[in-house]
This record gives C-alpha cells, sequence and structure tokens, in this order.
C-alpha cells in the first residue's frame, strides 16, 4: 500500500496539496499586512480584525488562525466577541472529510465494476481482432518494402552530390564576405596598412579547417567536392550535415559587430566603408546643426555674415574639427574619424549627438514662464518655449506676451575669464553672451547666475535679470 503523502511548510503539516497551498496562500496575505499596517497597535488590529471578519474565506489554515488569535490579543477582543475561528475550521475540516469519503466510495465502485462485470464483457481473443492483426502485418511489411521506392520519387530531387555541394558553395560564400570584413576592419577601423590588413584577415581564416574563399566552387568535380566536405567533417567544421563555426571565428564577428561591420560585406548599404560612413553622418549633422544655429541667430535681426560668424563660433565650441566639404581623400576621413574618437564624439563608429537638455551644459532651462526685468524697463512676464535645435553652446527660446513675440539667446562662451561684481562681497564669472530681441529691438549683453535668478550685465550694469516663474498650472 502506498504511503499518503505529506506536504509540510514550516511548523505544519497538511494531508492534502490544497491544505498546503491554502496554507501558502495565507503567510503571503500576512506577510502583506505586516508590511503595510503595525499588528500591535490595537486600533490598527481592530481594523484587520473587522476586515477579516467580513472576508471569512481568508486566513482559515493553521497560521491565519494563529495570525487571527495575536490580532485578538493585541485589539483586547475575545474569539467569542470576534468570530469563532476554531469552530470555522472545524466545519471546514468536516466538509473536506465529507468529500474525502465520497471520493473513496467512488473509487472502490468503480474499481468492483472493471475487476467484476466489466471484466467479463472485454474478450481478447475474437474473430474479428484476430482478422485486423493480419491486416496490421500485411500493411507493416508492404510499407518497408515500398516506403524507401516512394519517398526516393517524391523527394526534392537532390542527392548526396548536389547537397554537399550547395553545403559546401554556402562554405565558401560565408568565408569570402566574412574576409572582406576583416580587411575593412583592420584597414579602416584599426588603421593597419594595406599589407598588414590583408595579412590579419588571412590569418582570421585560418582558424578554419579550410579557406575556400577564393575557390570557385563551380568548377570543382564531384571528387574535389567530396573530398572537401571530408575534411571539414574530420576537422569538426561539419557536423550532422550542420556547419559548426569555431570559437575564434566567433570572437572575431563579435568584434566586427562591435565596429558596424557585421550587417554587410565590409562596405556600408551605398560601398561605404564604416569609416566613411561614420564621417558622413557626421558632416551631415553638422550641417543641419549649423544651419539651425544660423536660422536662430537670424531671428534675433543679424544679418548673414553675423550670424554666420556666430554659427562658426558655436560649432568650433562643439565639434573642434567642422566639415563642410564631401569631396575629402580616405587619408582626410580617416584623420577626422580618429580625431571625433579621441574627442568621445564618434563611439563604436557611431556618432555621439548633443543632448537636447541645456542643463547639461550649463545653460539655462526656462520653460514655460519667465519674468524679465532690464535696466530702465519695467518687469514683464513671457510663456517661454525652446526652439534650439540641439541647445549645447548656444539656447534659444521664443517669448510670448498677448500679441507680443520676441526671441531669447544665451551663448556658453564666457570662459570664465569676466568676473562681475553683484556687490561688495561677491563677484561671479559671466557664462557667455545674452541676446533678447522683443518690440523689434535687440538688447546684448552678458549673463550669470545669481543665487534665485539669471543676472544680465548690460553695459557694466548688473542689476537686470531673468527669473523662472514656476506656474504649476501650465
Amino acid at each position: 500500500m502506498a504511503q499518503e503523502k505529506k506536504y509540510k511548510l514550516g511548523e505544519y503539516e497538511f494531508r492534502t496539496e490544497q491544505e498546503y497551498r491554502e496554507a501558502a496562500a495565507d503567510l503571503k496575505r500576512i506577510k502583506g499586512i505586516m508590511d503595510k499596517y503595525d499588528v500591535s497597535n490595537p486600533e490598527q488590529a481592530k481594523k484587520i480584525l473587522a476586515t477579516v471578519k467580513a472576508h471569512p474565506e481568508s486566513l482559515r489554515s493553521p497560521y491565519g488562525r494563529k495570525f487571527i488569535e495575536k490580532l485578538e490579543n493585541a485589539a483586547g477582543v475575545s474569539s467569542a466577541a470576534g468570530f469563532d475561528t476554531q469552530k470555522t475550521a472545524k466545519r471546514e475540516e468536516s466538509k473536506k472529510r465529507e468529500k474525502k469519503i465520497k471520493k473513496e466510495k467512488v473509487k472502490r465502485e468503480r474499481k468492483r465494476n472493471a475487476d467484476g462485470t466489466e471484466k467479463e464483457k472485454f474478450q481478447i481473443f475474437t474473430v474479428r481482432n484476430f482478422v485486423a492483426g493480419i491486416i496490421i502485418i500485411a500493411c507493416v511489411v508492404v510499407f518497408s518494402v515500398f516506403a524507401p521506392r516512394i519517398f526516393s520519387f517524391k523527394g526534392n530531387g537532390e542527392n548526396n552530390e548536389d547537397i554537399r555541394a550547395n553545403m559546401i558553395s554556402s562554405y565558401a560564400k560565408n568565408q569570402a564576405e566574412l574576409k572582406e570584413k576583416l580587411y575593412t576592419y583592420y584597414y579602416n577601423v584599426v588603421g593597419e596598412t594595406e599589407e598588414e590588413a590583408q595579412k590579419d584577415a588571412q590569418e582570421g581564416m585560418s582558424h578554419y579547417v579550410l579557406d575556400l574563399s577564393e575557390r570557385t566552387i563551380s568548377s570543382m568535380t564531384e571528387s574535389e567536392i567530396s573530398d572537401v566536405y571530408q575534411q571539414l567533417v574530420e576537422g569538426g567544421d561539419i557536423q550532422n550535415n550542420s556547419f559548426v563555426e569555431p570559437a575564434e571565428i566567433t570572437v572575431l564577428k563579435e568584434k566586427l559587430l562591435a565596429a558596424g561591420l557585421s550587417g554587410n560585406t565590409g562596405n556600408g548599404s551605398e560601398g561605404e566603408t564604416a569609416v566613411v560612413a561614420a564621417i558622413n553622418s557626421m558632416m551631415d549633422y553638422q550641417h543641419r546643426m549649423y544651419y539651425s544655429l544660423c536660422h536662430n541667430y537670424s531671428l534675433l535681426g543679424y544679418e548673414e555674415e553675423q550670424y554666420e560668424a556666430f554659427a562658426a563660433e558655436d560649432m568650433e565650441a562643439l565639434f573642434g574639427d567642422v566639415i563642410y566639404s564631401f569631396n575629402m581623400t580616405e587619408e582626410e576621413k580617416q584623420a577626422y574619424f580618429e580625431s571625433f574618437q579621441k574627442k568621445g564624439l564618434i563611439k563604436d563608429n557611431q556618432i555621439v549627438r548633443f543632448s537636447t537638455d541645456p542643463t547639461a551644459y550649463n545653460l539655462p532651462d526656462l520653460t514655460p514662464m519667465i519674468d524679465v526685468s532690464l535696466k530702465g524697463e519695467d518687469t514683464e512676464s513671457f510663456e517661454c518655449s525652446m526652439i534650439s535645435y540641439a541647445p549645447a553652446a548656444s539656447v534659444f527660446y521664443e517669448i510670448h506676451s498677448g500679441d507680443k513675440t520676441g526671441y531669447m539667446c544665451f551663448r556658453n562662451n564666457g570662459g570664465n575669464t569676466e568676473y562681475i561684481e553683484v556687490d561688495e562681497d561677491t563677484s561671479v564669472t559671466t557664462q557667455g553672451d545674452f541676446f533678447i530681441y522683443k518690440d523689434s529691438k535687440l538688447t546684448e549683453g552678458r549673463w550669470f547666475y545669481n543665487q534665485q535668478h539669471i543676472g544680465i550685465l548690460l553695459n557694466g550694469d548688473s542689476s537686470s535679470a531673468v527669473s523662472c516663474v514656476y506656474d504649476l498650472t501650465y
């Protein structure tokens, strides 16, 4: 007779899995309650008891009943005043015993039927069963004789030689692509000479059993293909008619992936190497940023020569090297690539774009409302919205007040070289140029941080300021 399975959870044992699960659920509920409430507090204990009383289906396990007793002691409530958990538990156990007795009775009835009348009705050796067995044996014999022929006629038309030829062809094609990628990596990314790049690419291919990257598979005879196939099998590059990539090749491919060369044959989608593609992306990025800066400075009322000068100064501060010509040699692009890498502007062959958050460059973030107080003018309130393409060297804002519209700019070109005396005991360094264009008038000055607002230096006077207004209903 099989031993009855026991379910143990902590200090209690349970006869059924259902009881075990109920106890586990109760422990989870108890932990949640204790994390949220102080169960030793009488008032909180009373509230928890009231909730449990409203949901009698919870906390029915021994752990649940023990927890309820703890709550009752903390709340100063007797079991009779609260609810009789022992009676409830006994009723539940009584119901479970009745269900178990009924199930055992049904099982015994079914077993008697199976061992008695039902067994008598079932007979193995009948004429019908004997005939069915003969038919099955005949089918098996016929299938074993004709199945190989049927499948050979219904196949895809490829024999072993065709399969091997296709595998060898695929093997050689993949090697040729990898070899080209390796050469591009060593030549353009690492910066080796052509001879060194060719040597290192060839060395990479030596990790294969055979290097078929330069062989023409279509011109090979069946005997040569069979011989190559056998060498690859013996060397371990083919196992169970599947390619097995050498571990060293996997490492090399990871390097190519990091260099951005894994998705093509070593060139960009339009025949570009990884270096050329990165430099072209950088040029496109710089052009868009330059023209955005030019446009923003033109909003302040400057003429072309002046706003182009401001934009060029910002670009040089941002990038160091500014590219305006697409007609460059490979050597020039390689030099730019290395320069941008050192500055951290190209990483893993991808350009690193500037953040759109002005505070990342110690420039102000003034949205959504500001107060502007300029010397000799009344303080004005404006809605303020940033319009910069990439606020790194300069950040631009459009300001609105009723029908009035204007623009404001803060530049990060102070260089901590100019000092402003705020009062007798305090002096600060200027952050850069300040421009505000409103009422068709441009005001120029220098800006600095001064406690709760941004100070503005106008013609030697530092009393002007821009303050951010925190409008929480905006």
